[in-house]
């Protein structure tokens, strides 16, 4: 072995030794990805070569493995984790483009959903949202500013198919009480009015709907701001055979905009002796606040409000390379793309060759510590083997100029 050879020796086992170090310090790290040196034999290479012929060993790669790491549940809203293919697509304060398998977020003072260097999450918001970065593509940061409130929504319709019995006595005012029901409905500032209907049999199949208020808004002496009376009419076969549709309006004092009743689905039947609700609903709610959020397999953001409401609110989007090996690692367990790491490629998670978002959850480090371990006593060994190899070409170098 020559003093070359021996020198290219410790300069590989050094940065092998660095490597394996890195590797062996970020065991704990979120989304951390392994490396190993790729080597090759200077002689064999240099055969075809028209340079002069040296000897020794070279380092061709730093070879990333991208394989997942474990999963963990953290119970988070904003943990999230890749199974399998593609990277969270993140933008610095300059507007340069990141990608991260860390899905550790949060929100930030403006609202942002941001990872722990600052770094933006982006995708697509189903709101607009201003753009304040420099951005290449279509996309944007994810931001929360117009979802923090759930705007009210005045209640517009509501639907209920309800069963009558066929066989009550005319105007029989023992029945009455069975054959009503409550809801609560809501005007244009989210206040609640509970309606009251009552259903009575006034003719051969025939029955009579009334709507009233049973109580009123900020508790206002006014009363009966509703007063509705709907008449129903069935055919032979106990089918509604007049219009399922009546329309009903609050006092303009309360601000509230026509609101249809669908009966579609009531019948009269003589197999049940109460009122039978098959469903009653209404499309009306009161403003609400965001309580929780949930990130979904595809990508998409539901929040939930404490309203009881739900509402799609965003969509992030993951990114993939051909050769990920070949993206550059940067800073703050983050890649940039490099030319060899072939284009980015853009789209929604569980589609087109990307990996599933699970929530709550976050991916660990891929680093095996015991494997390490061997490897980082077998860099030292070859270090060593090296350092003495140097030393007795030294030795030898030595006796011949002293001669």
């Amino acid at each position: 072995m020559s003093l070359i050879e021996a020198i290219s020796g410790l300069f590989i086992s050094s940065s092998n030794i660095d490597l394996v170090s890195n590797n062996i310090a970020n065991a704990s790290t979120i989304g951390f990805k392994s490396s190993t040196l790729s080597l090759h034999n200077i002689v064999s290479d240099s055969f075809e070569s028209t340079e002069k012929k040296t000897s020794g060993v070279g380092i061709s790669n730093f070879v990333q493995n991208f394989n997942n790491g474990a999963f963990i549940e953290t119970g988070k809203d904003l943990d999230l984790s890749i199974s399998n293919n593609g990277f969270f697509r993140v933008l610095d304060s300059n507007g340069q483009v990141h990608y991260t398998r860390n899905g550790q977020f949060l929100i930030d003072k403006n609202f942002n959903i941001v990872n722990f260097q600052g770094m933006y999450l982006t995708g697509r918001n189903n709101s607009l949202f201003q753009r304040k970065l420099s951005n290449s593509s279509n996309l944007e940061p994810i931001n929360l500013k117009n979802y923090r409130i759930l705007k009210a929504k005045p209640t517009t319709k509501i639907t209920l198919s309800p069963i009558l019995n066929s066989d009550v006595h005319l105007n029989n005012t023992e029945n009455i009480e069975k054959y009503n029901t409550q809801i609560t409905i809501y005007n244009k500032d989210g206040q609640p009015q509970i309606l009251e209907i009552n259903f009575a049999k006034n003719d051969l199949k025939k029955w009579r709907v009334h709507i009233k208020s049973k109580n009123v808004f900020n508790n206002s002496s006014e009363q009966n701001i509703i007063d509705k009376i709907c008449n129903l009419e069935f055919d032979d076969n106990g089918k509604l055979s007049s219009s399922p549709n009546f329309d009903i309006s609050l006092n303009d004092k309360f601000k509230n905009n026509k609101i249809t009743l669908d009966f579609t689905g009531t019948v009269e039947s003589s197999n049940n002796k109460d009122l039978f609700l098959n469903a009653i609903h209404q499309d009306g709610y009161e403003q609400g606040s965001l309580k929780t959020l949930n990130v979904l397999k595809n990508g998409k953001i539901i929040s939930y409000y404490s309203n009881q409401k739900t509402q799609e609110i965003s969509q992030i989007v993951l990114s993939k390379f051909v050769n990920p090996e070949k993206l550059k690692p940067e800073s703050g367990n983050v890649w940039s793309a490099t030319k060899d790491s072939g284009k980015e490629e853009i789209g929604n998670a569980g589609c087109l060759g990307f990996g599933e978002i699970l929530s709550k959850t976050l991916e660990t480090s891929n680093v095996d510590l015991n494997k390490e371990l061997i490897n980082m006593i077998v860099a030292q060994r070859n270090y060593q083997s090296s350092a003495q190899a140097f030393k007795a070409e030294d030795k030898i170098v030595n006796t011949l100029i002293n001669l």
